[in-house]
C-alpha cells in the first residue's frame, strides 16, 4: 500500500480511537448509553473525513489535479480498510481491560424484561466469541460506513484533465 493510503487510514483510525476513548470516560459515564452511542457513530463518521482528504491530497499533490473514479475508489477503500483494522484492534484491547465495565454500563437504563431476555442470550454466547463478535460487527460496519463516504468522494472530487486539439 502507498505511504498515503497508510497515513490517513492510520489518522482516521487514531482520531476514531481517540473520541473513543474521550467518549467512554466522558460523555458515558454523564449521560449513558444512548447518547454514547450516538456519540460514538458521529465520531466514527468524522474520522472517516480522512478518505475523501486522502483522494484530493493524491489528485492535487501527486497526480496533477486530476484523480479517475477507479484510483480513487481504490484509495479510499484502502484508507477506509486501514482505518477499520485499526479500530478493531482499539475495540478487542477495550473489550479485554474494559469488558466488565462495558457490559454493566450497556444494561444501564434496560427494563426487568429485558434485562431477563438480555441475560438468556449472554448464557448462549460464549464470552470469547462475544468480543470476537463484536469488534468484528463494528469493524465492518466501520468500513461500510468508510465505503459511503468513499463513494460520495469519489463522486464530488472525481476531476479528469482533458485534452484540447
Amino acid at each position: 500500500m502507498k505511504n498515503y493510503v497508510i497515513r490517513y487510514g492510520l489518522i482516521g483510525g487514531s482520531i476514531s480511537i481517540g473520541l473513543g476513548i474521550i467518549n467512554w470516560f466522558t460523555i458515558s459515564q454523564w449521560y449513558g448509553p444512548t447518547v454514547s452511542q450516538a456519540v460514538g457513530w458521529l465520531s466514527i463518521i468524522f474520522s472517516l473525513m480522512c478518505v475523501p482528504l486522502g483522494i484530493k491530497y493524491y489528485r492535487d499533490k501527486l497526480n496533477n489535479g486530476s484523480v479517475s473514479f477507479g484510483k480513487g475508489f481504490g484509495i479510499g477503500t484502502g484508507i477506509a480498510l486501514v482505518a477499520s483494522v485499526a479500530i478493531f484492534i482499539y475495540s478487542m484491547l477495550f473489550y479485554a481491560f474494559a469488558g466488565d465495565s462495558f457490559d454493566e454500563w450497556s444494561k444501564q437504563g434496560l427494563s426487568e424484561n429485558e434485562l431477563i431476555e438480555l441475560q438468556k442470550q449472554m448464557e448462549q454466547t460464549p464470552v470469547v466469541y462475544s468480543d470476537w463478535f463484536q469488534s468484528l460487527i463494528l469493524t465492518i460496519s466501520v468500513f461500510i460506513i468508510g465505503m459511503i463516504i468513499n463513494l460520495i468522494s469519489n463522486l464530488v472530487l472525481k476531476r479528469t484533465t482533458i485534452e484540447l486539439n
